[in-house]
């Protein structure tokens, strides 16, 4: 596919559409479950057959030097990434949680039913994620190096079943239904970005007083981020916390 700047355009503007859709619903308490299966499933169709909104792509795109041609022009590249960045401090991470095409057929791969395991160490976690965005940035500008390109979301949504790492992120897909979104906890270099916004969103799943601490939220949790002291950085606002509560002490609000 030969991506256009009518299709980075269509991309932006679903991009923006559904996220301050998601926002509304959530602060106003009219997030559901079906809703967000919904947008899950129209953020990895647009994957497929538009490879949009695709931002750690772009993101890659301008760290090799590579905007522009055929495909979205620079200032429009930075504008994008700079808006759900300033998006994610307004409101969380609901454009990883629902938007992404790469975040959201995870999510969807995770919701089949089988036993899950948890990545319980944040310390590896940001390990992880920061030797990956070094790598990503170092070997970007000084070789233009793609390192996500090995990671092969670009060819699984393109259909490009003869390149090997096709089936590298096929191999993280099946480890998504037992590990949440690996790819986004541990290698996107935009989602990092996104995650240290996100521990100073305003708006964010909190307690409320009516919170006893009995933990269920905890065990739902796919991140461990649902502590009372968790900064909340790799919450993906899936709302699993808020919809296991039996005591409504779970809100989307500011502080």
């Amino acid at each position: 596919m030969i991506l256009t700047l009518d299709t980075k355009l269509i991309g932006m503007a679903y991009a923006i559409i559904a996220s301050l859709i998601l926002a509304y619903l959530f602060r106003k308490d009219k997030y559901n479950k079906k809703i967000g299966f919904i947008f899950l499933i129209i953020s990895t169709t647009l994957g497929f057959l538009i490879f949009a909104p695709m931002l750690p792509h772009q993101f890659q795109t301008l760290v090799i030097g590579k905007v522009g041609g055929r495909g979205a022009p620079l200032p429009l590249v930075i504008f994008g990434l700079l808006l759900f960045m300033g998006f994610t401090l307004i409101s969380g991470r609901l454009f990883c949680g629902f938007v992404c095409p790469i975040g959201a057929i995870q999510e969807l791969a995770y919701k089949i039913p089988t036993r899950k395991k948890k990545i319980t160490s944040k310390a590896l976690v940001l390990s992880v994620q920061l030797i990956v965005f070094v790598l990503f940035i170092v070997l970007g500008i000084l070789f233009s190096i793609a390192i996500l390109s090995y990671f092969g979301f670009q060819d699984f949504f393109q259909w490009n079943v003869v390149s090997p790492f096709f089936y590298v992120f096929m191999a993280l897909l099946i480890i998504s239904v037992f590990i949440y979104r690996p790819f986004c906890q541990l290698f996107c270099p935009y989602g990092l970005l996104l995650s240290l916004v996100a521990v100073k969103s305003i708006f964010k799943l909190r307690r409320n007083d009516k919170c006893i601490d009995c933990g269920d939220c905890d065990d739902v949790c796919p991140t461990s981020e649902a502590g009372r002291g968790n900064l909340k950085r790799e919450c993906y606002v899936c709302n699993r916390c808020k919809e296991n509560c039996a005591f409504d002490a779970i809100e989307y609000r500011r502080e």
